[in-house]
């Protein structure tokens, strides 16, 4: 294809070029294409521009050295490098706005008529309850955070073979002048080996603002953790938080790094008095999508919290770590989540409204969307959805509203984690956009955070927690090396799977 765009800028420009000369240019800019691509294949972002970059002025010098003694103007003179330069870039530009005029068509043409199914297809197996009298806290509570409430087996949950329950509710805090409640759920083997056991700190992914979208009410409450199976096997314990509230019918600390972080320590804390289980202090933090925005502040508050335990590892996937840049990258992201945001910045902030920090368009979708779940009932995501559709641009005021911008650089988590951190992030995720992630990452290794950073060719948001997963062995083997207190590779490592 090179070639002919070769031959068709030169008689554009009225050059002579033989059709062996520009076949034989296009072998060699062929394989000097490959091996750049073999090069930057799945490097971060910068990189692979800098590539581009490079690419584009080697084959612009090569070309013009290539066709200046095997061409002729339109004298019959040779060409020289400056006509050269001319046929070569040229014959770029055509090739570069031709591929450009077919694959933006192709793209919208694929994402309009063949776009991934939603994960809705799983849902209508799964009941989602409503809160009961386990979800009101006792009119007097203790000033201590990390204090078990109360705490009941679970009842009509679907659990895995070896799997047994209980549902908690326990105190926690926000921020140091906001106290809280939160529910639980803990997942235990039937018969574990002797000994405290290890802990897993489960964060989950977004399901909504409200305590009746949590996922303790729902009746797979395992679903997302990875390798539940392995988990017992192992005979470790799981704690999943629902995150934490300060007043009934009110939102949680959605990407409050803070209030995420000691409803997920504090969850912790009050498993360990249950009296049917012996936890060890010892825990591992799992978090997925806003549970990784969970996991690693989780890392960087701990030390701090909760002294009294000890967190060995902490793994991240698909985490919205810079919030910022995630919903400035994913508009679609910002319309259905911003909502949420923006309520619960207005519940925990004292310089943000909620009708400020949503833009005037989208105002009143915004109002709607606040109060609908993100996974269960199935009609409220297609809710969310169409509310989305009803205006343009993003949700949230981020560039107008200057408080906004402070809160969000605030719950960026770019603390010192002291345990091992491990990244993982799917390179064709479309809620959580691999380029955010790529750049957090690059600016906490810049910082001198030890870290792994996996990515998993072909997995989008979703496919990478499913079962099956490429990320599973790796995972419980990381996990594994944590709790055996294997020493932690040194500075900032990448791999690919």
């Amino acid at each position: 294809m090179y070639a002919g765009f070769v031959k068709l800028a030169a008689r554009l420009l009225r050059y002579g070029v033989s059709w062996r000369s520009s076949f034989f240019f296009a072998i060699i800019g062929l394989a000097i294409v490959l091996f750049d691509h073999v090069l930057a294949f799945r490097q971060p972002m910068a990189i692979r521009i800098g590539h581009a970059v490079t690419l584009l002025v080697v084959l612009l010098i090569l070309g013009s050295w290539f066709f200046k003694q095997r061409g002729t103007n339109r004298n019959g003179a040779i060409l020289g490098w400056r006509s050269g330069l001319r046929l070569i870039g040229l014959a770029l530009a055509m090739m570069i706005v031709a591929v450009l005029a077919i694959a933006v068509p192709a793209q919208i043409f694929l994402s309009r008529n063949f776009s991934r199914p939603k994960p809705q297809a799983v849902r209508p197996s799964i009941t989602a309850y409503a809160p009961d009298a386990f979800y009101d806290p006792p009119s007097s509570l203790p000033n201590n955070p990390g204090a078990l409430l109360r705490s009941e087996p679970l009842k009509d949950v679907v659990l895995p073979a070896g799997v047994r329950g209980w549902r908690i509710l326990y105190t926690t805090t926000v921020d140091d002048n906001t106290p809280a409640t939160a529910v639980a759920i803990v997942f235990a083997p039937t018969n574990p080996p002797a000994g405290p056991r290890p802990v897993i700190a489960w964060a989950h992914a977004t399901t909504g603002l409200l305590q009746k979208c949590m996922p303790s009410l729902l009746s797979a409450s395992t679903k997302g953790v990875p390798e539940r199976d392995r988990i017992v096997m192992a005979g470790w314990v799981v704690v999943a938080t629902d995150y934490s509230f300060a007043e009934k019918n009110g939102p949680h600390p959605y990407l409050i790094g803070e209030g995420e972080a000691r409803a997920t320590l504090d969850s912790v804390r009050a498993a360990r008095q249950i009296p049917a289980l012996t936890l060890d202090k010892r825990m591992v933090v799992w978090g997925y999508s806003q549970g990784g925005h969970a996991a690693l502040w989780t890392g960087i508050v701990g030390p701090r919290y909760a002294p009294d335990l000890e967190i060995l590892g902490v793994a991240a996937i698909a985490p919205p770590a810079n919030v910022k840049n995630s919903f400035a990258m994913n508009v679609e992201a910002d319309k259905r989540f911003g909502p949420y945001l923006a309520l619960s910045y207005s519940r925990f902030y004292p310089d943000i409204t909620f009708e400020q920090a949503i833009r005037p368009e989208a105002l009143d979708a915004a109002r709607q969307i606040v109060n609908l779940c993100s996974f269960l009932p199935s009609e409220d995501p297609e809710r969310i959805g169409a509310l989305a559709a009803t205006f343009q641009g993003p949700a949230l005021a981020i560039s107008s509203n200057k408080a906004l911008q402070a809160r969000l650089e605030e719950n960026t988590a770019n603390g010192p984690i002291q345990a091992p951190v491990v990244i993982a992030q799917g390179l064709s995720d479309n809620v959580v956009p691999p380029f955010a992630t790529d750049a957090y990452v690059e600016a906490r290794c810049a910082a001198g955070q030890r870290l792994e950073y996996w990515t998993f060719a072909g997995r989008d948001h979703l496919s990478i927690i499913q079962p099956g997963t490429s990320l599973e062995d790796p995972l419980i083997r990381w996990t594994t090396a944590r709790f055996a207190n294997e020493p932690e590779a040194p500075g900032c490592a990448r791999k690919f799977f």
